[in-house]
């Protein structure tokens, strides 16, 4: 039994070595409307982790969209989002736009907004942009503008990154010609259900992989990328910090796939059918929500809360601390991706509402992906780090035991 388990042990180490076993970005947005909320929801810039994240992207700016009046932040919320990096000068800190915001009439329109852009990062000391491109907008990137904003960009030493969410695979090859243009992709892996099934089906939103044959993963969407010739170091997995929440009807089943309608609306992110985790976790450990895990690794866990006087029931599927792990495993030995990108920082448990600690799910990131701390600092959600059983299950679920 030793000798079969130090083989697999040599089996996955040599994987690791192929796929790059270091994984050093951390990309955690923070929206830019979470500063406004109250109660448990509330969050203050004082309270953010200086060393929990390699890029800290403030969203979303609408200030650099040409003739804009939308809301955009002040110099002062700046000034309190750049403090962090007084502590950790590795720290970078940008700001995201997105897509629909880029408006331009020709190609003079295309210089003038990449001199902007310089000119409004400059101004609020960032690091650099990205820009949030939904595929469903009806936006489709252009040449000419990714190349003018990577030649300014590296004039003045700033960073250019793109996130990206494809409702099919084949919308990826929209991004095949700038991947050249830009310093990473957030690829975001969740709500993964909008392109796979009706809207009235509760599921897990962000599989890692699929118990049949039918059904989009994070698994398949990552390969499709690798397999057009994205270089894994330039790619970050998406992982949510909230959960996707569905109503269960009077004495239906609750085993997902269920039948459902749409999820009620949270009074703190102000989003129907979207659940922060730190609600998530209040409501297992007080209102009395049952949790149901998935034991093979491949989706998170879901909650379903008691029913309310007509019988219903709120579903909400989401991460734990062990599935997001899971992920940051994933990421860092299966396939050697060049990091994590977490959906937002202020609905992790920032406040440690649920007595766990601090950012428990963003820490527990940080901490697998290997995101150094200085020795004298700790995250207040530490634990123990997950058995190597995890990463050698994952390895042969993917079929990495032979190595890409």
């Amino acid at each position: 039994m030793k000798i079969i388990f130090l083989a697999l042990l040599l089996a996955v180490a040599d994987c690791i070595t192929e796929t790059g076993g270091t994984s050093q970005r951390l990309v955690c947005y923070l929206n830019v409307q979470a500063t406004n909320r109250t109660g448990d929801g509330a969050f203050s810039l004082e309270n953010i982790d200086p060393y929990l994240c390699t890029h800290l992207i403030y969203a979303f700016t609408s200030d650099i969209a040409l003739n804009s009046t939308s809301f955009g932040p002040t110099q002062i919320a700046y000034d309190k989002l750049l403090a962090p990096r007084v502590k950790n000068p590795k720290l970078k800190i940008m700001a995201s736009i997105k897509s629909e915001d880029l408006k331009w009439d020709s190609s003079k329109g295309i210089e003038n907004k990449v001199n902007k852009t310089v000119d409004y990062l400059k101004k609020y000391r960032l690091d650099g942009l990205d820009i949030y491109w939904n595929m469903s907008s009806g936006n489709y990137p252009i040449v000419n503008f990714f190349t003018a904003m990577r030649n300014a960009f590296d004039r003045h030493n700033l960073i250019f990154s793109l996130a990206v969410f494809t409702e099919t695979n084949n919308d990826v090859m929209y991004f095949m010609d700038f991947v050249d243009t830009v310093d990473f992709i957030s690829v975001l892996a969740y709500d993964l259900w909008r392109s796979t099934q009706a809207f009235w089906e509760a599921n897990h939103p962000a599989p890692l992989y699929s118990n049949s044959s039918d059904g989009r993963t994070i698994d398949s969407l990552i390969l499709y990328w690798l397999e057009h010739d994205t270089p894994a170091a330039k790619l970050n997995l998406g992982i949510p910090l909230y959960g996707s929440s569905w109503t269960i009807l009077a004495d239906g089943k609750t085993e997902p796939p269920a039948s459902a309608t749409w999820g009620p609306l949270n009074k703190h992110v102000n989003q129907i059918g979207q659940t922060p985790y730190y609600d998530i976790c209040s409501s297992v450990k007080s209102s009395g929500w049952k949790v149901f895990e998935e034991k093979s690794n491949s989706t998170g866990p879901y909650a379903v809360s008691p029913a309310d006087p007509s019988g219903s029931r709120v579903w909400v599927g989401y991460d734990d601390v062990h599935m997001v792990t899971v992920k940051s495993q994933y990421v860092r030995y299966v396939r050697g991706l060049g990091g994590a990108t977490v959906w937002d920082l202020s609905q992790d448990d920032c406040r440690n509402v649920c007595g766990k600690g601090s950012y428990q799910l963003t820490a527990a990131i940080s901490r697998t992906l290997g995101i150094p701390r200085p020795k004298s600092s700790s995250s207040a959600s530490d634990s123990k780090q997950s058995s190597l059983s995890n990463v050698i299950f994952l390895i042969f679920t993917s079929g990495l035991l032979s190595c890409r």
